[in-house]
């Protein structure tokens, strides 16, 4: 009988945890596995997902109460009402998710939801067990090394300037790995406490205050980086020539074309002057904002170490024949080669160096057509690139991008 009991009760509701998890889940599930086979900042994320899952079904078995106790348990008595704070928290985080499209977000949220149901149907001390869980399923997600290794470099410069540059995919992986190590000590030092019995019940008071301080710092995030919108430009596709610029049409790399498979045209130019210098423009072009990726994400996978990453200024000089997009500036290092590039997104009626910015216009404007423009310049010490990329676009054709 008690063998029943402890089934209907405490395993019941581990088992609406799970499902509800994976409902919210399932939507994002096509796109975590796509990114996990094409990205190379993305290829180990099952692992930590396998982690994540090992490190709940730990804490779930050793959690479940013995037959004696069942009664007693949290995981069969009223809900743990501390819960609810963190559970708000994170459906008002999806439902941002999906006003502005952010994959990421929106299943961040749904691990997040799953966590927070979590704490309301088991109770908040099992809750704080999971939280290596919660923070491994993370890990897991598209895109999550990428955004680990923008947040190392930002931490980085607070310390020393010259400490804030991008990693490689070896570097983001240590990253991710070292996060996770810290997550699995927490929990096992969490469990430790839970033995002694000095693991105190999370308050509603408390969770309320975390979810209050979470907001307000994502808040001074937001409005530190407000979208910027600019005119729509592009470079006019009918001239591969103009000036003492020579354009031919070269083939894609197989990590672009994986990439950016899905996408309605994918094409890459290189130009060269007479006197030797070269510029590439990848375009991108995709009915759909999610086909575009940030040119960071695939330059930090291809093994560039980015030293910058920042809206354009009138001090770069770019001049873009004075027609100003809302664009952003690159510069790389790759060994002995430098990279420096300027790349922005498109709609049909305005540009932006942010693809959440394209996503809140996609949410805003009816246009169907979404575009990408990466212009780089390669050189190294001796022949910075620097020059090479302003001589360009002071002198490439831009013109306003309005095709249906």
């Amino acid at each position: 009988m008690t063998g029943s009991i402890r089934f209907t009760a405490p395993a019941v509701r581990v088992l609406a945890v799970l499902m509800v998890t994976l409902a919210l889940l399932a939507p994002s599930l096509p796109w975590i596995w796509q990114a996990w086979r094409v990205s190379p900042l993305d290829a180990w994320g099952w692992v930590f997902l396998l982690l994540g899952v090992l490190w709940g079904f730990l804490v779930v078995d050793l959690g479940l109460p013995d037959a004696p106790a069942v009664a007693r348990s949290p995981m069969v008595r009223g809900l743990d009402h501390a819960g609810w704070p963190a559970l708000a928290g994170f459906v008002a985080l999806g439902v941002a998710g999906v006003l502005l499209d952010v994959r990421v977000v929106m299943a961040g949220a749904a691990l997040g939801i799953g966590w927070g149901l979590a704490w309301l149907l088991l109770g908040g001390r099992l809750a704080l067990l999971l939280l290596p869980a919660l923070v491994l399923g993370w890990l897991a997600l598209p895109t999550t090394g990428y955004l680990s290794q923008q947040a190392w470099v930002s931490l980085s410069r607070l310390i020393s300037p010259a400490l804030g540059v991008g990693l490689g995919p070896a570097g983001v992986l240590l990253l991710k790995a070292g996060v996770a190590l810290l997550a699995l000590l927490l929990g096992l030092l969490l469990g430790w406490l839970a033995r002694r019995g000095s693991l105190p019940v999370p308050r509603i008071a408390a969770s309320a205050y975390v979810i209050a301080l979470g907001a307000a710092l994502l808040g001074l995030l937001v409005a530190s980086h407000p979208p910027a919108l600019g005119p729509s430009v592009a470079l006019a596709e009918d001239r591969m020539a103009f000036g003492p610029w020579l354009g031919a049409e070269i083939p894609v790399s197989p990590a672009e074309q994986r990439l950016f498979g899905a996408s309605r045209r994918l094409s890459k130019r290189l130009y060269g002057s007479r006197d030797g210098e070269r510029v590439s423009v990848l375009l991108v072009e995709s009915n759909d904002v999610h086909d575009l990726h940030t040119p960071e994400y695939c330059l930090g996978g291809s093994g560039w170490r980015l030293s910058r990453d920042e809206p354009l200024r009138p001090e770069d000089d770019l001049a873009f024949g004075g027609v100003a997009p809302a664009a952003s500036v690159l510069a790389a290092a790759r060994g002995a080669q430098r990279l420096a590039g300027v790349y922005w997104f498109a709609s049909a009626v305005r540009s932006t160096d942010d693809l959440a910015s394209l996503r809140l216009q996609r949410r805003l404007a009816a246009d169907k057509n979404w575009r990408m423009i990466l212009v780089t310049a390669i050189g190294d010490a001796r022949q910075p690139p620097e020059p090479v990329l302003r001589r360009f676009v002071r002198e490439a054709p831009w013109t306003p991008y309005t095709r249906p």
